[in-house]
């Protein structure tokens, strides 16, 4: 069951998020596809975050995150915050550099979710970046989107 919920959830494309979070002195970043919209009035969204993630308590501790949205090109940054250390990247008062859209949000709620947590936040501040094409993981790799012409 396991090898084939995760060959599924595969074959589902999904954009390509940092979630941060900083308490005191310490900061983090991690990777999420898990991510969505939830609700405009009030605005949330959720994402799934897996219990060992290191970022997990320092969001919990300071009760705020904040959700980067990254953009084509954007894969050394996705890699980075995935555990795969690449030079010159590093978060900016919490947010990706470049990104499409930066979401910093005030921590609403958190569920249990077998070995991860639903974490869900209120927006409080959207900055927009320059529009382009996302990052989007699908089939265990990193595609491009097609736009029509």
């Amino acid at each position: 069951m396991k090898e084939a919920f995760k060959e599924a959830m595969s074959r589902f494309a999904a954009g390509v998020t940092v979630v941060s979070a900083r308490f005191g002195e310490e900061e983090r970043g991690m990777t999420a596809t898990a991510f969505m919209s939830l609700s405009l009035e009030p605005p949330l969204v959720a994402l799934g975050i897996w219990e060992g993630a290191k970022v997990l308590p320092l969001l919990e501790r300071s009760g705020a995150f904040t959700v980067s949205l990254l953009r084509e090109g954007q894969e050394p940054v996705s890699q980075h915050f995935a555990g795969r250390p690449q030079e010159g990247v590093s978060l900016v008062e919490g947010a990706v550099p470049g990104a499409l859209a930066v979401l910093r949000c005030r921590l609403q709620a958190l569920h249990p979710g077998g070995d991860h947590r639903l974490v869900v936040g209120r927006v409080e501040e959207v900055a927009l970046g320059e529009a382009g094409p996302p990052l989007v993981y699908f089939a265990r790799g990193y595609r491009r989107l097609v736009w029509p012409s």
